[in-house]
């Protein structure tokens, strides 16, 4: 059984968004605003640009709407009898924003009203690529957020384009997304071919996946780059009659709000960037910092799990590295079996559960326990479980979103490629020799960028002089960004404050509720209050 290497800028940051998602409830709140006469949707016509010029997407008419009947998903208790709470609205954007009189999409928002009137709006987004945030919004107003932010602000959720319920893109079938997922596409390498072989099916799997776009999508993936979505934002903001754009911004999220501030630095208001990316990184960068972070987590959670008697890897690092390594290896020829016969546990599901479960320390006695089910006993479906909850794979066979679609599209957007095939080879060399357990799916990014048919946009430090205070949080042992890419952004922004959290998760704000970051956004957001920098909460 060939096994797909992981894409480590590609692995994503949405693993995090597709469980937290999952497991968490809703609780309802008084009517905030007046009902809307009708249910919002996408399908007005375009509206009227002269030639050359953007005016009119600035100067739309929102309409606010109820949301539709399945617009926030999973989530429980939001009903019809919401709607004066919880409203949505469709807005137009160009395709191209070089060509504003040419084709035009639909932006998918909702908002959560504060209560509040004239309450300014904070944006948020969950990062990706690809996060759908609108479906998400009863969370953040619920849990996600203090409750003196939801108090003082209308919480927007604005759906990138080319993600959600915005224009979407789409790339592949459900069944390709299987086949993809579990490693039985014949894509990339498991560490056994040559460099030459490995960096040719690297460049064949994106030939093909990006011909799935262009047939599925048409010119959309050509345009959903990240520079094209902060353009986005910014009409939107006009549009909400803002003179400035508050953001919380995650992981992806932190690009999306850094690009923002470095074309609009004047409109910058009170952003908050956790789990931070460095832009000025190149993608063999990220992806080998990305890869070396959730190598040292998923060594943590083995060393974690060795204090306890019960733990299935081992009584130590050493040996449970060794048994982790080897449960993988079996996975290569003979999958797992699992509940489902046609759906076994192959070894690209299983790094998918393994990786994914580093977001966040509280997942990690889930992870354990499917480990044991899987070593001990041969059964792998709590394993393949978690796999499908971070892939949004439904029972039914179905995807919950296009998420996959549009992290792919995206990223072949916005990173370029850089080196040579000699300089590749090398970099994945000495990789590999440093990652204990990750080291055989160290993948070749470059190369699957050069075989990407559309433009790429060059990475480049962003300083974002003139902006207002942007509030950068790095947690020190973050698996999907590390905290030197935080050091890196805040470092390069002329109004950088660094927020340093000590731990191993993904993000902090709310993530285990640390009251030292709590604190330092919420006085930030709320009052305004622009937390020290190089703040250490412990």
């Amino acid at each position: 059984m060939k096994t797909r290497s992981i894409a480590a800028v590609a692995v994503a940051i949405l693993a995090v968004v597709a469980i937290v998602l999952t497991v968490l409830g809703y609780y309802g709140t008084q009517h905030r605003g007046p009902v809307p006469a009708a249910t919002a949707t996408s399908s007005a016509p375009p509206i009227p640009v002269q030639s050359g010029s953007t005016q009119a997407y600035y100067e739309q008419t929102i309409t606010w709407g109820a949301c539709a009947s399945g617009t926030f998903g999973s989530f429980q208790g939001v009903d019809s009898s919401d709607a004066s709470e919880y409203q949505c609205a469709f807005l137009k954007a160009p395709l191209d924003w070089a060509q504003p009189d040419g084709n035009q999409i639909s932006l998918a928002l909702a908002v959560h009203r504060s209560g509040s009137k004239n309450a300014p709006a904070l944006f948020i987004n969950p990062g990706g690529p690809g996060g759908a945030v609108v479906s998400a919004l009863p969370y953040y107003a619920s849990q996600g957020l203090g409750e003196s932010v939801v108090n003082a602000y209308d919480i927007i959720a604005l759906d990138p384009r080319g993600v959600g319920d915005s224009t979407p893109v789409f790339c592949l079938s459900d069944d390709e997304k299987d086949k993809r997922n579990a490693g039985e596409d014949g894509a990339n390498d498991t560490g056994d071919e040559s460099p030459q072989s490995a960096i040719e099916a690297a460049q064949e799997d994106s030939r093909t996946l990006a011909a799935g776009c262009k047939e599925r999508s048409g010119s959309l993936f050509e345009h959903i780059d990240t520079v094209s979505a902060a353009r986005d934002f910014d009409m939107v903001r006009a549009v909400l009659g803002q003179d400035t754009l508050n953001l919380l911004g995650y992981s992806y999220g932190t690009f999306l709000g850094a690009t923002y501030a470095g074309l609009f630095p004047e409109r910058v208001g009170r952003f908050v960037l956790d789990g931070a990316l460095d832009p000025s990184l190149s993608v063999n960068e990220v992806a080998a910092l990305q890869m070396r972070g959730l190598d040292a987590s998923l060594q943590q959670w083995i060393s974690d799990c060795a204090t306890q008697a019960s733990c299935p890897m081992g009584r130590s690092r050493d040996e449970g590295i060794e048994t982790v390594r080897s449960f993988l290896d079996s996975l290569q020829d003979k999958p797992l079996r699992t509940s489902n016969p046609d759906r076994p546990l192959t070894e690209n599901l299983a790094v998918t559960a393994m990786t994914g479960a580093m977001y966040n320390t509280q997942w990690w006695p889930q992870l354990t326990q499917a480990f044991a089910s899987a070593w001990r006993s041969g059964d792998g479906s709590a394993m393949l479980a978690i796999a499908d909850t971070l892939n949004s794979r439904n029972e039914d066979g179905t995807y919950e979103d296009n998420s996959s679609d549009a992290i792919n599209a995206i990223n072949n957007l916005d990173y370029a490629p850089e080196g040579t095939s000699e300089q590749w080879a090398a970099e994945v060399d000495s990789l590999r020799k440093d990652l204990r357990i990750l080291g055989k799916y160290v993948g070749y990014p470059s190369a699957a960028l050069e075989a990407w048919p559309t433009r790429h946009a060059p990475r480049s430090r962003i300083t974002a002089q003139g902006a207002a205070p942007i509030v950068v949080i790095g947690t020190t042992h973050d698996p999907a960004t590390p905290y030197s890419m935080a050091q890196g952004l805040s470092g390069q922004l002329a109004s950088g404050v660094l927020v340093s959290v000590e731990g191993w998760n993904h993000t902090a704000y709310r993530r285990g509720a640390n009251p030292c970051v709590v604190r330092a956004v919420e006085d930030y957001l709320v009052k305004g209050t622009v937390p020290s920098d190089g703040l250490m909460c412990q």
